[in-house]
């Protein structure tokens, strides 16, 4: 227990010629002249950048057009996807000859 304590006065010692940190003197006017102005700032993006975005969310909508159509085609000409997810799911059933 003798060691703990030693450890902490030790601790404590150490602490002893510390010192505040000082800060610039006009560093809070400065923070205060930033906050009173209401000018937003400017962020300019590229153009190629614009037309690269464009370009992927219309492949990506084109994809999901393509595919909406393709399913909805397909099961029209199916049966209904109730018996259709039934007959695959216990398609194991007919392997036993029951």
């Amino acid at each position: 227990m003798k060691t703990k304590e030693i450890w902490i006065d030790e601790t404590m010692d150490a602490l002893d010629g510390i010192t505040r940190a000082e800060s610039d003197p006009s560093l809070h006017e400065k923070v205060l002249q930033r906050i009173h102005q209401n000018q937003p700032e400017i962020v300019r993006i590229q153009p190629s950048l614009i037309f690269k975005l464009a370009a992927c969310i219309a492949i990506l909508i084109g994809f999901n057009l393509f595919i909406l159509f393709h399913f909805t085609r397909s099961s029209n000409t199916h049966q209904n996807p109730e018996k259709s997810v039934a007959s695959e799911y216990f398609s194991y059933i007919d392997s036993y000859n029951l």
